[in-house]
């Protein structure tokens, strides 16, 4: 069983009755929100569409404190009711369409649409949480604000690179890119033109990354670092 508050973090997504959906991963069993608050949302480019999906796994019961001894408990939903924070441009649906995420069950969010302003977006959720403790319907309230979404200013112009940080090398390049000049943990994704995540690489430790780009189209790509001093966004062309 989780603590009702971990539950609360896992299913918080709303519909704001946009037409893009999601499908629930069913290969997804473990209880939790992926990606999860380390990982964090992909960061996106101003003027560029954006796109983030969200998977939900909701468990079937918990405990909840009553008079300081933890008690079963029976999910009955985990409900979405108010978000702040958004990119200016970009929306969020949820599946179910209700925003009720059923205890037992996986739901997903897909987070989109183009911001032409860049900056850093913290997000905050305010979700409530439906249980059942022997046999009495209680509700609690909580508010999420670990999330965030960074909006770069990029373009295809490869000049800006030199400003980074990092190095990124060959650019363009063929089968595959190496970063250099990574330190600590790095949450790195690799984005298309369209917004799309093709690559993800996940508390990467290393000074360096090798990217396999054999299979993926030739065009622009962006690649995020999320790093323990920001988040940078550097311009990839695959040829």
């Amino acid at each position: 069983m989780k603590k009702l508050l971990l539950l609360a973090s896992i299913a918080f997504f709303g519909a704001l009755n946009l037409n893009a959906q999601c499908t629930p991963d069913p290969t997804l069993t473990s209880s939790g929100i992926y990606p999860d608050s380390a990982t964090n949302f992909v960061g996106g480019c101003a003027g560029q569409p954006y796109e983030q999906i969200v998977q939900n796994v909701v468990p079937l019961d918990t405990t909840v404190p009553v008079f300081g001894f933890p008690v079963p408990a029976t999910i009955d939903s985990i409900k979405l009711v108010n978000v702040s924070g958004l990119p200016p441009g970009i929306n969020f649906s949820c599946n179910p369409n209700s925003c009720a995420f059923l205890g037992g069950e996986t739901g997903c969010a897909v987070i989109e649409g183009t911001c032409n302003t860049a900056g850093t977006y913290n997000l905050v959720f305010d979700l409530t949480a439906y249980v059942t403790v022997q046999g009495l319907p209680q509700s609690q309230d909580f508010t999420l604000t670990y999330y965030k979404i960074v909006i770069g200013t990029c373009t295809a112009d490869l000049d800006e690179n030199s400003n980074s940080m990092f190095k990124l090398f060959p650019n363009p390049a063929n089968n595959k890119a190496v970063i250099e000049g990574l330190k600590g943990q790095n949450n790195i994704t690799l984005t298309n033109a369209e917004g799309k995540i093709v690559k993800t690489y996940n508390m990467f430790e290393g000074a360096s990354l090798e990217m396999n780009l054999e299979g993926l189209n030739n065009g622009l790509y962006f690649v995020t670092v999320n790093h323990d001093k920001g988040t940078e966004v550097l311009k990839l062309i695959k040829e």
